[in-house]
């Protein structure tokens, strides 16, 4: 998600903007993306419109999306996008509006312009007083929102399945404490059938829960949208591939579809790291997030004990295919720490992978960085 006010400041020109993409995606001369979603924040339909305009110019985006469900004003949430603006219909209507003009703007052909979409919460109050379970009336309001936001030119809303608590819980806690009302988000879906795409977001976090949803063949909902439980579990989505394709995720790591992702993902890792300071996108700590979370993964799925953890799902991995990915990663991490000149700790027990990984991580991207990460997934 980005900030409208950080890639295009008030007090700044569509070069800055220019800048700020190359930033996040790379020069346009180079993308070659064709799936992405642009989710943009921000209360200014003038600004949002050309930021749109000037996107879609020099990138391919498969959806722009209005972030209308970010909660937590007071504890450091959205004030100026996110959930605040499911308080201001129009003014939601108004930069979906914005959204559709840019797109016109920028691109001649109708058939080639990305979807526009919304994402939102399925209620709101303004603190965690007024906390209660959503009646009637919070319905009707939901679904004259999306009325208004459909009639603007939006066609799919992606509805967390949580109402916002403005202020009072921190958008940690407003992912957890709000009660989830998956059938608030199928009527809503049965409603607007045939009109908007609904997506369900919010509360998926195993394979056999998304298994279970996608089979009921009754559903109106659209698609499913799962955010932090693939940052938690990123191998995972081997599973979530093979239940789009309708296969057994067997046959896709018996293809090592795994391994070849790695062995892919360090090669670009590696081409980044080598490039001049001037042209480098990222930092190493931002390269080696992704392999930081995959090793953790690998080591739940090795410690994982179905008596300790009964409402998980067992691994996808049998032992052996755990440490041939091991040492996908150890080895991996030994070539970056080679091209930054950081031969790292040795740590106690070379017999463990784990801890090699990890020690060897900490020496690329800074002990504090890694702590924070850990923190970070164990909220998530």
């Amino acid at each position: 998600m980005e900030k409208l006010d950080d890639i295009f400041p008030k007090s700044k020109s569509v070069d800055y903007l220019q800048t700020s993409l190359d930033k996040r995606l790379g020069p346009p001369q180079s993308y070659d993306e064709t799936n992405l979603v642009l989710q943009l924040g921000s209360n200014d339909p003038d600004r949002l419109k050309v930021c749109v305009e000037h996107a879609v110019q020099s990138y391919s985006f498969r959806e722009i999306n209005l972030n209308c469900g970010c909660p937590a004003i007071e504890s450091g949430g959205a004030s100026t996008y996110g959930a605040s603006l499911m308080k201001q219909p129009q003014l939601t209507g108004l930069l979906v509006d914005s959204v559709k003009r840019g797109l016109e703007a920028g691109i001649s052909s109708e058939s080639d312009r990305p979807n526009v979409s919304v994402k939102c919460r399925i209620g709101l109050f303004d603190d965690a007083e007024q906390m209660r379970p959503l009646e009637e009336g919070d319905y009707n309001y939901l679904k004259e929102y999306i009325t208004t936001i459909h009639s603007a030119g939006a066609n799919h809303v992606v509805l967390h399945a949580r109402p916002a608590i403005l202020s009072g819980l921190s958008p940690v806690k407003n992912r957890i404490i709000p009660t989830l009302d998956y059938d608030f988000v199928r009527s809503i879906a049965t409603d607007f059938e045939g009109k908007v795409d609904i997506t369900l977001n919010g509360g998926i976090t195993k394979l056999t829960q998304l298994k279970t949803l996608q089979s009921d063949e009754s559903s109106p909902i659209s698609t499913y949208m799962a955010g932090r439980w693939t940052l938690r579990r990123p191998l995972d989505l081997v599973g979530v591939e093979a239940l789009a394709k309708d296969e057994s995720s067997a046959s896709l790591i018996e293809t090592n579809t795994i391994s070849t992702a790695l062995e892919n993902y360090i090669d670009y890792t590696l081409s980044m790291t080598t490039l001049p300071s001037h042209k480098q996108r990222f930092t190493t700590a931002d390269l080696c997030l992704p392999l930081y979370l995959v090793a953790e993964q690998l080591k739940d799925d090795w410690d994982y004990d179905e008596e300790d953890n009964p409402s998980q799902d067992a691994p996808l991995l049998s032992y052996d295919e755990i440490e041939s990915l091991y040492d996908v990663i150890r080895d991996g991490i030994i070539h970056l720490q080679d091209c930054h000149n950081k031969g790292g700790k040795k740590a106690k027990n070379s017999n463990n992978v784990y801890k090699q990984i990890s020690t060897s991580i900490k020496c690329l991207a800074g002990t504090k960085v890694v702590n924070k990460w850990k923190r970070n997934r164990a909220e998530l």
